[in-house]
């Protein structure tokens, strides 16, 4: 059968010349979503300006015969569509949150280059040529059909835009090399953000301690920290600097011990950042170090690798082990609820402890 559709590339200046000519529909029957706010407005405005693509448009395109009109209605983006157009016209400001250059301006503030630039920009739409009502809503319900559930780090990715969330996947993508060469995480999850929300957890780390690795509390922090995240450049630097260590301490070899597990890098973390700025709301003991001190830490990370591996063999042969109290105890923090405060608090004391220890 005939194809009904064709995939073709109009620009932003392509849309407004159409708007301003009365041949563009922006409030067609099949929108059902709600209106953005000015920090998703912004995000999208700054992912132009990056030149990063954004989602395809699906258009109908009709042809009056009478008037010989082409009218062009936007049956998918409408929201897309309305913020840019709306940004040309001065409606809102682009956020410092999401660009530093070009923070607080209009459209009329910004050079000619970066106006061209925006003019420019092309969106990837799919053109559905005098396609019915009754066939439009088939399109839908069949990209609908092949549509995964979002995961929750996805939903939040499409909730929020302020400070946390910049904050978090700024550091993520400066760290996605890192989780890729020690293999934290698989590039299926990488996709599904995996990353973006276990940095989103180490952030939430640097200012409120140790929390739980919840839903809920995820959630709170987007939420809390959407409009002001005080100290944000300075955690951020702290938390390079604590992933830098840990990836110096263990070379090319991070990904050979448990520690590349997130169970075990997330009290890591917690543990190396205690040690060198002080975790809130956290006792155990802490001692400076510096770069003469990595092999020491070293040696007193491989015998928790080492006990963890010694653990795992004992329980697939399905035989007793005869260990310490504080390791039975370390045991049980990482089998069982490992996300749970108490068993990240308890695994990072533990951390924090052979690591004092062997500087001592």
């Amino acid at each position: 059968m005939q194809q009904r559709f064709d995939t073709r590339r109009y620009s932003v200046r392509d849309f407004e010349e159409w708007q301003q000519r009365g041949q563009l529909s922006l409030s067609p029957k099949f929108q059902r979503r709600s209106v953005w706010n000015t920090k998703a407005k912004s995000y999208l405005i700054d992912t132009i300006i990056r030149g990063k693509p954004i989602p395809k448009l699906y258009m109908r395109q009709d042809i009056n015969p009478k008037t010989r009109r082409t009218i062009r209605e936007i049956v998918d983006g409408q929201q897309r569509l309305r913020t840019v157009l709306a940004f040309l016209q001065d409606a809102f400001r682009i956020s410092r949150t999401h660009n530093e250059e070009y923070g607080n301006r209009y459209f009329s503030d910004l050079h000619e280059e970066a106006q061209g630039h925006i003019l420019r920009y092309e969106f990837s739409v799919d053109l559905l040529q005098d396609m019915p009502d009754n066939e439009v809503y088939d399109v839908f319900a069949r990209i609908n059909t092949y549509s995964e559930r979002l995961k929750a780090q996805e939903l939040r990715n499409a909730q929020w835009f302020g400070e946390f969330k910049s904050s978090a996947y700024s550091l993520a993508g400066e760290f996605l090399t890192f989780f890729e060469n020690n293999q934290v995480f698989s590039q299926k999850s990488i996709l599904r953000m995996s990353e973006a929300q276990f940095l989103s957890e180490l952030l939430l780390a640097t200012c409120e301690g140790i929390r739980e690795g919840s839903k809920r509390v995820i959630d709170k922090a987007y939420a809390d920290y959407d409009d002001e995240f005080d100290g944000r450049r300075t955690r951020e630097a702290r938390l390079r600097t604590t992933l830098d260590v840990m990836g110096a301490i263990f070379g090319s070899d991070l990904s050979d011990t448990c520690f590349r597990a997130t169970r075990f890098m997330y009290p890591l973390f917690c543990a190396i950042y205690h040690m060198k700025f002080a975790l809130v709301n956290f006792d155990a003991p802490r001692k400076a170090f510096g770069v003469r001190d990595y092999p020491k830490l070293r040696v007193a990370l491989d015998e928790v690798d080492e006990l963890v591996g010694r653990i795992k063999a004992a329980e697939e042969a399905e035989e007793e082990i005869e260990l310490a109290e504080a390791e039975r105890q370390f045991r049980a923090s990482y089998s069982h609820h490992w996300v749970h405060a108490s068993n990240r608090t308890l695994l990072t004391k533990y951390l924090c402890e052979k690591m004092v220890r062997t500087l001592e």
